[in-house]
């Protein structure tokens, strides 16, 4: 695009502080919808053609939306949404009666409805606030009596947005509590959050993580000797500083892990 043709632009959606998510913008009809990623969660904000606000589609739950699909001559959203408790699932948006519902949802023998996920913030070491998910039984006592799964990643400009899996879902009907902690070294804020958990910088990640086992602890969610620290890849490097670091803080760090390897735990807890 040449300079003549980019002087005919206009901002029709400035930016805001919430970057614009994966899934994107679409126009839908005479509505620009638009998804943003706001504290690792997913938010949809629709638009008129001018750029005045019309209000957000109100999601499930915390999750995340993985596509956004549409019709310029139409009057539905199609969306796919995902969240520690639900397998991906296509959704549908009324523009005309405000209403979301579910597309042929998939079938699970996995009764959601039994369990919350609760989106929290706690302080690492230098105060930086660190976003966590946390995820478990609905009414549950915080008698610190919970097997608990402490997962991040914390590198290579990755979010550690909600998705479903089934390994998480036998965990928690097993009776343990799934965390999620969004460490630096990731894009969950940008560019600048990233790069706070890189090079010279990587002690930040690691911290991240160990105040959240911290949290944890202090929030009575679990004990030492109940808490497993989980990270595959990048991850892996993760638990294994973070347990060289403080040993004190963790039952035993896994860096890939499965059902059967939640069974074992659970049991040795």
């Amino acid at each position: 695009v040449g300079e003549t043709d980019r002087a005919k632009w206009r901002t029709v959606v400035p930016e805001a502080k919430d970057p614009i998510a994966d899934a994107g913008a679409l126009l839908v009809g005479d509505r620009l919808v638009v998804t943003y990623l706001v504290d690792v969660q997913s938010r949809i904000r629709r638009f008129a053609l001018d750029g005045t606000p019309q209000g957000e589609i109100l999601l499930p739950e915390v999750g995340s939306v993985t596509q956004l699909e549409g019709r310029n001559d139409g009057a539905d959203v199609f969306l796919m949404f995902t969240s520690f408790l639900r397998p991906r699932t296509v959704y549908r948006y009324s523009l005309a009666d405000a209403a979301l519902q579910p597309f042929y949802p998939p079938s699970s023998p996995f009764d959601a409805s039994r369990y919350e996920t609760r989106a929290l913030f706690y302080n690492s070491k230098d105060g930086t606030r660190v976003p966590l998910f946390v995820t478990l039984r609905k009414g549950i006592a915080l008698d610190a009596s919970h097997p608990t799964m402490l997962y991040a990643y914390g590198g290579f400009n990755i979010s550690m947005v909600p998705s479903y899996s089934p390994a998480v879902a036998g965990w928690l009907e097993l009776g343990g509590v799934y965390v999620v902690a969004n460490l630096r070294g990731g894009s969950e804020y940008g560019e600048e959050w990233h790069r706070a958990g890189t090079r010279e910088r990587k002690q930040n990640v690691f911290d991240d993580f160990i105040a959240a086992a911290e949290f944890l602890i202090r929030e009575k969610v679990t004990t030492a000797s109940r808490l497993v620290s989980r990270g595959g890849s990048n991850g892996g490097l993760l638990v294994a500083a973070a347990m060289i670091q403080r040993p004190d803080l963790f039952a035993v760090a896994l860096p890939a892990v499965g059902v059967l390897d939640m069974m074992r735990f659970h049991n040795l807890s």
